[in-house]
This record gives C-alpha cells, sequence and structure tokens, in this order.
C-alpha cells in the first residue's frame, strides 16, 4: 500500500470541494454563452476548452493528494461533489452571477448614458441650428433632380429625332438608289428594242 500523506477523510472532502469547483465553472461558461451566443461551433469548442481546463484541475488535485494515485473514493467525491453543486446550489449561484453581471452591465450603461448626454443635447442643438440650411441643400437637391431628369428626356428627344432624320435620309438615298437603278435598266432595255427594230 503506497503512503498517503492525507487521510481518506480530508482527500474525500477536497475531491467533493473539487467536484463543486468544476460545476461552478461550468456555471460560469453558461454564463458566458447567456450573454453571448456562440453558435453551434462556438459551443462546440467552448464545452472542449471546459474539459480541458476540468481535467487540467482534477488531475492537479490527484496529484496533490495522493501524488496521482487514482482511489475509488477520491473519483467518488469528485462526482459526489458535482452532484451536490448541480442539484443544489448551482441554480442560485447561477441567479447571483447573473444579477452581479446585470448589474455591472446596467451600472456602465448609466456611467456612458451620463457621459453622453451632454454630447446628444449638443448634436440636437446643432441639428436644430442647422435644419434650415438641411431644407435648402434639400430643395437645391430635388432642383438638380429635376433638371437632370429634364435636361435626359431632352437629349433622347434630339437622339430620337437624330435616329429619324438618318432613317430618313437612308430611305431616300435607297429611294434614289432604286429609280437611278430603275432608269438604267429601263435605258437598257429602250436600247436593246432599238437594235432589234434595226436589224429587222
Amino acid at each position: 500500500m503506497d503512503y498517503l500523506p492525507y487521510s481518506q477523510e480530508y482527500m474525500i472532502a477536497v475531491a467533493i470541494m473539487g467536484g463543486m469547483l468544476l460545476g461552478s465553472i461550468w456555471d460560469i461558461y453558461r454564463l458566458f454563452r447567456h450573454y453571448i451566443k456562440l453558435g453551434s461551433t462556438g459551443t462546440a469548442i467552448g464545452d472542449i476548452v471546459y474539459w480541458i481546463i476540468s481535467i487540467y484541475i482534477g488531475v492537479q488535485i490527484l496529484f496533490d493528494l495522493s501524488y496521482g494515485n487514482v482511489r475509488l473514493f477520491i473519483l467518488i467525491g469528485f462526482i459526489l461533489g458535482a452532484l451536490l453543486y448541480f442539484y443544489g446550489i448551482s441554480r442560485y449561484i447561477l441567479r447571483l452571477l447573473i444579477f452581479i453581471v446585470n448589474s455591472i452591465l446596467n451600472f456602465i450603461k448609466k456611467i456612458i448614458d451620463l457621459l453622453i448626454g451632454p454630447l446628444k443635447f449638443i448634436a440636437k442643438q446643432v441639428k436644430i441650428k442647422l435644419y434650415p440650411v438641411k431644407l435648402k441643400c434639400e430643395s437645391a437637391r430635388i432642383k438638380a433632380k429635376k433638371r437632370y431628369k429634364f435636361i435626359k428626356f431632352r437629349l433622347k428627344k434630339v437622339s430620337k429625332n437624330r435616329k429619324m432624320v438618318y432613317n430618313k435620309k437612308k430611305q431616300l438615298k435607297r429611294l434614289n438608289k432604286r429609280r437611278k437603278e430603275q432608269k438604267q435598266f429601263n435605258g437598257r432595255s429602250k436600247n436593246n428594242r432599238t437594235k432589234e427594230k434595226n436589224k429587222q
């Protein structure tokens, strides 16, 4: 039998407190998830980190108690401490932590509001003073928009008229070309007829 520096009762008590400590760390992790939405990936990473921390603390306690020798009563102490914490004081501790965090956040929010309040007042006064300028700028913007639309409409109309004139010129050119071709064809046919009469 290995020499153990502490009595079994002491080791069981320390193991129970270690189990309760691991439970309290889990509640802190739950509190963190309550305020920050981690998502599925973040939750999985957080669970892994929690278990790494828990294993590290458990191994350290085990080394301090029994030089790393795993004893059944120490494991039972860890499980018993975790059960006592989760089924006993966990909900009260979690509520207390949420209350403390909410109080701190509200206090910080009040300080920020107190500091930003004068700035908001100044910004409001500046906004009131600049309101007529805003109206003038808005009317100028509307006028510029209307002018732009009018110029755009006129340019479209001019381009449309130019296209129509161009198409008319094109059509006239085609008609003139056809007339010339018709005249040439008629002239050739007359020449052919006169040649045939002369031959006869």
